[in-house]
This record gives C-alpha cells, structure tokens and sequence, in this order.
C-alpha cells in the first residue's frame, strides 16, 4: 500500500472529515482542529481550549462547509466555534448529565446533540435556538448521524437501538433493534441504505424505510472505531481496536479482506478522500497516514506491459481492492488471449510454442497449475481429435475424463454443441406419440457415456411428465411449469427450465426499470405477470404496492390534495424520497425556515399566520407543535432576560398547554432551576393549535 503521506500528531485524532471543498478536517484528542487540503498540505486550523470529555465515540463534529467545529464539553454541553474566527459562538447545554455525541446536518443549518439523559436535541445553528427533542433512548446516546441530504436523522445508543426521524416532519420514528452491544458508528449511504456498527464488532446493513436488516457482514475481530466508503458506496472500510482494517464488498455484501491494512496499535478513526482517493488512517498514538489504495493500478499496468504478470497479481493480492479496477480486467484479458493462442499450438502439437507463449504466467502459482496441467494433458490430444472427429464419442469423453484440460479444445466444445442439438431433437420428438426409437436412433452416438446416459434415461422415463411441463411452457403457465420442476428435479436439467428462470429475471427487471422511470401502469403489468412465479412472489406484490402508492399520490398531487398526499407520505417514509413529495418538501422546507425566524423571537401570531395553511396537515402536525413549543421557550427566555417575575407564570401556562416535556424541562435545567416535576408531556396530536394563545402571559 503506498503511502503518500506521514504526519506525527501530538495526540490521536478523534475526528476525520472530508469536506464540501475536497479539504480534510482532523481533530485531535487535545482540541486542535487542522484543515489539509485535497494535496494533503496543512492549510489552517486552531486549537479550542476546552475541557473536552475523553472516549466518546463521536465527541466532535466539524460542518461540512468547515464553517462550525463543535465539542462535547465536560459540563458545559457542546461548544461551537466559528472556526474562521476561531472564536465560541453558541454554547448548547440543557442536557441532564454530560453529551456523549454530536453532529451537525449537512443541510438545514441543524446541528444535534445527544447526551447521557437519552435524549438528542436538534439545535439551529443560525440562531442557536433548541429546535426539537427527537425520540428518547434507554441510555446514553452514543452516536448521531444525518442522511447526505439532511432529511433523516439517526441516534444510536447504549441500549443497542437506532432511531430514524425525519427532520423536517417529527413524525413517528423508525427504530431498527438487531444489535447486541451499544452502537458505536452509524453511515447513511445510498438507496435508502444505513450502516451501523457496535462494540461487538458487528456491522449490519439496513434497509431503514422497510424497517429491515439487509445484511449482518463478518464481524471485526474487537469493537468496531469507524467506517468508511468509496464514493459510490461500493466498497467499505471498517477499523477496529485491534489495528485492522477490514474490506467489504456493498454490493453483495461480502468480506473481501478482513486484515486488508494492520497496525500495531488501535485505529481511532478512518476516512476516504474522493479527491486523489486517499484513505485516511488515525492510530492510537497520533500517527496519522495518507495511504493510496488505488494508486498501485498503473504499476499493475507497468508489470503487465513488462509481462511480469506476477509481480502483477501479487500486488492484487496485497491489495484486493485492485481487483476491481480497469487494470486487473486488462491483465485478465492477457491471460485469457495468451491461453487460448497456447491452446492453439498445443492442438497443432506446437508444444514448445505454447510453453513459450505460456511462460510470462509460470511464475504465478495458481496459473502455473493450469499451465501444467494443459501441457500434459495435451500429450494425449491428437488421439482425443481422431475419436471425437471420428464420432467415436464414448472413446473421446474417456479421454477427457482423464485429461480434463482437453475440455478447453474446440474439438470438445464441437462435441458438447452436438449432444445439445441432438438432445433437443430428442425433447421434441418425446412429444409425439411412439416417438421412442427414433430418439434411440439419434441419441445412439452418445450412448455409454455415463453422464449422458443419465440424462436420456431420465427423459424417457418422465416422458408423461416432460409433456405437461412442455405444454404449461408452450401456453406461458410458468407457475404451473416451475411448480411440476420442484416436484420433478430432472426437469431443472433441461434447457427450458433455465429459459424460464430467465424470464422471470427479465421480467422483474423491467418492472424495476418502469417504477425507477415512473411508468406505474406498465410496473403494475410486469409485476403480474411475475406473480406466475413463485419465488418472485414476494418480489412482485411489492412492486405492485408501491406501483399503486406512487400512482395515488400522483393523483393526489395533480388534484392539489397535499394533505392525502402527506398522508400517504406517513404512511409510506420511502415516499420522502420521490420527486414529487420532495417538491413538496422543499416548499414546506421555505416556510419551516420562516418559521423558525418568527419561533426564536417568540412571535406566536406571526407563526400562525405564517403556518395557517399547513395546521390541518397531521403528517406536519409534530413539527408545527414544535415550533410553537420553540416560540413559547423564546418567550420565557425573553421574560428570565428582562428579570421579569412574569416567566414563572409563563412556564405554569407553557406546562398547563404542553405539560412537562423535554422543553420545558432543558430549559430548566439550563437555568438551574431544581423544581422539575416531570410529569408526562402532552400527545401532539391532542393539542389544539387554533387554540393556542399569541402570548404565555
């Protein structure tokens, strides 16, 4: 693995960022926040002098504009600074005990603290006001992650749960529980995609709006420190404690190397570059290395121009990520060109040619064995040509079995061609009445041939049975078909059986491809017809109901009936994700904005007014309660700012309204009030908004 660059940190790093302008943030475990650029330079950076809490999981986060680095602080909540002016902006402490994590949303201008009460509470970063209490935890909160555009946020905890909300409704949460230990890393990636890992070392992936795992990967060897993904969410890395560095395929969903890197010591934190695709490494003891994964494809390309093919697969095998690069199919491709022009010396008994074109591939161990094996097999060639050309084919199939690399000559592929082409004559001849001796007749040439022998047994035996499936095939009664081949095995030999696999396959694709491009009707079509197949089943019922949501909301949109549409939105999360509910969103996303403006100045009767076409919606209901709840706070802070008496009567009014929720309670808790009650806070929806006053006092 090269490595591009070496930096000595005075401590670990705790944090590796990549930004919105290609730049790198570190941080470090003694505050110190340094910007590399995408050449790796040190560009800036500067030091916070804060009592940072030690050991959190995710005790920092730096926005993706680079413009906020903020800090969990022993008693002193989250610190925020302006890191162009390195200076404290917002201080954000309403939690009970300390924060264990934080993170900032790379929209919205959110940021989210989570803390040792079980709550996380969702900050705006233009004002500095408490937005929302998102859904508690059982325990400490140990991680937080946005989705890339900012519409999702998720909480992973001690209690070895995640929690999914969406930011700009409140709505119920997703809450995904298959995790044995806390969660120490949460990765939203693409396709409705989420990525959580624990202190077992296990790594799940989940589908979060269907509210499944997809895949439990191979676990790390000790508690997993970070992850990390290539651009296109194709392959992951995850770090552990033990010092490796673990590869993983994320589209099947495989473990391509366990110990891809190791070190000596712990790894703290992994990040990927897409500019230069650097891989970022931070140990245990400051160390931080820039290494270039990808960069070894054009010595790949050196050795093979050199044929020093090798040297070639041993560096892949150093470095499987290789593997998948342009280089590796072009020394594949060399392999397979050089092979079959050594096959065609060998069938003209050019041996000594086709040592020599083989002898570049003779260092490789595991072609070397292939090579070895052609070279003595082909000793036997001109014998294995005179029986197969002489349709002496018992004879000719002896010889291979004993000399399997003569199935890569044309002679033996010319010999499987025959037997198809005859044993499909023989299908359709078995559907004639009394057709049997003329398929002895045809088949006669291959007869005492074990592995054929078998198979024509096999259909004259079944030949009532190859007819119905034959007939079920003919009329496109695939279910009927598939259903007589699980009764029958023999009929899964046959070349129809796989023709009809295939079908199924290209069926289901095409309804894939019609719901991507918004053909419902033509989804719904294709989806039907995949029904005829069992094992599809499951697949086609749920192209059929999403097929038959989106055309609803369609309607529903073309109709202006926002509301129907948001219902089906709470109905269905993966809806967020369409074009038309993001319009929508969007809309709703300028008129939160507004909002919030008029919520942290207390300004209830501008809200309203601002809100009055959207408080009939249930699936917003959560968030416009929120903001409510935000302006009715800011009015407190307001009173408590001016030394009024009048805020105590205000909180009564507030908890006579709302109860005593999160809110209120952080608020307390921020000013160092003790007389928390706790009560239970009341429902959203049981809350009247036309009924709510413009003013607490």
């Amino acid at each position: 693995m090269i490595i591009e660059k070496r930096v000595y940190l005075k401590s670990k790093s705790i944090l590796i960022k990549t930004l919105d302008d290609n730049k790198l943030a570190v941080v470090d475990a003694t505050n110190a926040i340094r910007f590399f650029s995408s050449e790796l330079e040190l560009i800036g950076g500067f030091k916070a002098n804060i009592n940072s809490i030690p050991n959190l999981f995710h005790g920092c986060d730096v926005s993706k504009d680079g413009k906020f680095v903020s800090f969990c602080v022993e008693k002193d909540g989250v610190l925020t600074f302006l890191s162009e002016k390195k200076a404290l902006v917002y201080k954000f402490k309403r939690h009970e005990g300390d924060v264990e994590s934080v993170c900032i949303s790379p929209k919205f201008n959110y940021i989210a603290t989570g803390g040792q009460d079980g709550k996380t509470f969702l900050w705006s970063l233009a004002n500095g006001k408490m937005v929302a209490s998102l859904p508690h935890h059982a325990d400490f909160v140990t991680t937080i992650a946005f989705s890339q555009n900012g519409r999702w946020v998720a909480t992973g905890s001690y209690d070895r749960k995640i929690k999914i909300t969406n930011v700009l409704s409140l709505g119920k949460e997703i809450t995904l529980k298959a995790h044995s230990k806390a969660i120490t890393n949460i990765h939203f990636i693409s396709n409705n995609r989420l990525v959580s890992s624990d202190k077992d070392g296990s790594i799940i992936v989940w589908d979060y709006f269907a509210k499944k795992m997809i895949a439990r990967l191979q676990k790390m060897l000790n508690e997993v420190t970070s992850l990390a993904f290539t651009p296109d969410h194709k392959f992951m890395f995850a770090s552990d404690k033990s010092g490796y560095i673990s590869l993983y395929d994320m589209q099947n969903y495989t473990l391509i190397s366990q110990k891809y890197i190791q070190y000596s010591q712990s790894v703290t934190r992994i990040e990927y570059m897409n500019e230069g695709n650097h891989l970022v490494v931070a140990l245990e003891n400051g160390e931080l290395f820039f290494l270039s994964p990808l960069k070894e494809e054009a010595k790949i390309r050196e050795f093979i121009e050199q044929e020093e093919y090798a040297k070639a697969n041993e560096l892949i095998k150093e470095n499987p990520l290789l593997k998948y690069t342009d280089a590796y199919i072009e020394l594949e491709a060399k392999w397979e060109e050089t092979f079959n022009r050594a096959l065609l010396y060998a069938e003209s008994g050019k041996f000594d040619e086709a040592k020599k074109a083989l002898k570049p591939f003779m260092d490789e161990p595991s072609k070397r064995l292939i090579i070895q094996k052609l070279l003595n097999d082909y000793k036997e060639f001109e014998k294995f040509k005179f029986a197969a050309t002489s349709k002496k084919y018992p004879l000719a199939y002896s010889i291979v079995n004993q000399y399997p690399a003569l199935k890569e000559s044309r002679y033996y592929l010319a010999m499987e061609d025959e037997w198809k082409k005859v044993f499909e004559q023989a299908k359709k001849i078995i559907l004639k009445s009394k057709g049997e001796d003329e398929i002895n007749h045809i088949l006669k040439p291959f007869k005492g041939i074990s592995s054929k022998v078998a198979q024509i047994q096999k259909l004259l035996a079944e030949k009532e049975i190859y007819k119905m499936f034959m007939r079920h095939v003919g009329d496109k009664k695939y279910q009927e078909a598939l259903e007589l081949a699980n009764k029958y095995p023999t009929i899964q030999e046959l070349d129809e059986y796989e023709k009809i696999a295939k079908i199924g396959d290209i069926i289901e694709n095409r309804a894939k491809e019609a719901l991507k491009h918004g053909d419902y009707s033509e989804t719904v079509k294709y989806a039907k017809e995949l029904m005829e197949f069992p094992k599809k089943k499951e697949v086609a019922e749920e192209l059929i109901e999403q097929a038959t949501t989106y055309m609803k909301v369609l309607r529903y949109f073309s109709e202006k009936n926002y509301k129907a549409v948001y219902k089906m939105v709470e109905m269905h999360p993966y809806l967020c994700e369409t074009e038309i509910v993001s319009k929508l969103e969007d809309a709703w996303l300028m008129v939160v904005g507004r909002a919030e403006t008029f919520a942290s100045k207390g300004d209830v009767a501008a809200l309203k007014n601002v809100l009055a076409n959207f408080v009939s919606y249930s699936h917003k209901k959560s968030k416009i309660v929120s903001l409510f709840k935000e302006a009715y706070i800011s009015q407190i802070e307001q009173l408590l700012r001016l030394k009024s008496s009048k805020y105590k009567e205000a909180m009564e009014n507030y908890i006579k309204i709302f109860g005593e929720d999160d809110e209120i309670i952080a608020l307390k808790i921020g000013i160092g009030m003790k007389d928390i009650i706790k009560e239970n806070s009341v429902p959203y929806e049981n809350i009247d908004i036309s009924s709510l006053p413009d003013s607490l006092v």
